[in-house]
């Protein structure tokens, strides 16, 4: 890392090419531009944040939120099935009554994937010194907490709704007049019947569940930025890199 006396020259340094704009187009790519403006800055080239424009910061946030929105859709469909082996309605690998590994796999299927998107954000949140890379960060996050929280509303009303408006008692018997009337005898139809009232408790909790889990996901990024700010007040103080004079 250079001293705040370093020159644009350094040879770690990569050079900003002059008059190039960046528009991310998904996350991987934004997430190298910020990779790439955050080694500039260790080598002592610091960009005023006012050169990231309104319409650059527009698109972090349409990748922020583009990622977090359909993951997360796709994460709150599974929620209700991993619940359902939790609770024994559903047979994860064949067995009504799931071990201690089916529970374990259950429960990564409903909040392993947020978590290691939440966690691989991280990472990316800490890849800031200057202002230029961190209000990249910024408005990327803050499209993914946007398309999180967003999901967490739709997915906390369509499971409502699905348990209120969709498996009442009065649809559940319909349904199951009609199997009767297939010729599905008398115990089966009552099994069902059994199962789904039981069962249509588990969107309930998916809906909670699924409010904690995103506000995690939304925290683990926040934290990781707030330490990498500290640890830049830090680095500041020792003398390692001034952000102020080197400031383009």
């Amino acid at each position: 890392m250079s001293r705040s006396g370093s020159s644009n020259s350094t040879p770690d340094m990569m050079p900003i090419p002059q008059g190039s704009e960046i528009h991310p187009r998904g996350l991987l790519e934004a997430i190298s531009y910020i990779d790439q403006n955050f080694a500039n800055e260790l080598g002592g080239c610091m960009i005023n944040a006012r050169f990231l424009t309104t319409k650059q910061r527009l698109e972090f946030m349409e990748v922020g939120f583009r990622s977090a929105f359909a993951s997360g859709l796709v994460t709150a469909l599974l929620t209700p099935v991993a619940i359902g082996v939790i609770e024994r309605y559903i047979p994860m690998f064949g067995d009504a009554d799931p071990s201690l590994f089916d529970k374990f796999s259950a429960f990564l299927l409903a909040l392993g994937f947020s978590l290691g998107y939440a966690i691989f954000m991280a990472k990316t949140a800490t890849c800031y010194i200057g202002k230029y890379t961190r209000a990249m960060i910024a408005n990327l996050l803050g499209g993914m907490a946007f398309g999180a929280i967003l999901k967490a509303i739709v997915a906390f009303i369509a499971f409502h709704f699905i348990y209120f408006k969709i498996l009442t008692d009065d649809n559940v018997v319909w349904v199951m007049s009609k199997l009767y009337h297939a010729r599905l005898s008398e115990r089966s139809v009552a099994g069902i019947f059994s199962w789904v009232q039981g069962f249509k408790t588990v969107f309930l909790t998916s809906a909670y569940f699924i409010l904690v889990t995103t506000a995690i996901f939304i925290l683990i990024p926040l934290v990781a930025m707030l330490y990498a700010h500290f640890r830049n007040r830090k680095l500041i103080a020792a003398g390692f890199i001034n952000v102020e004079t080197n400031e383009m």
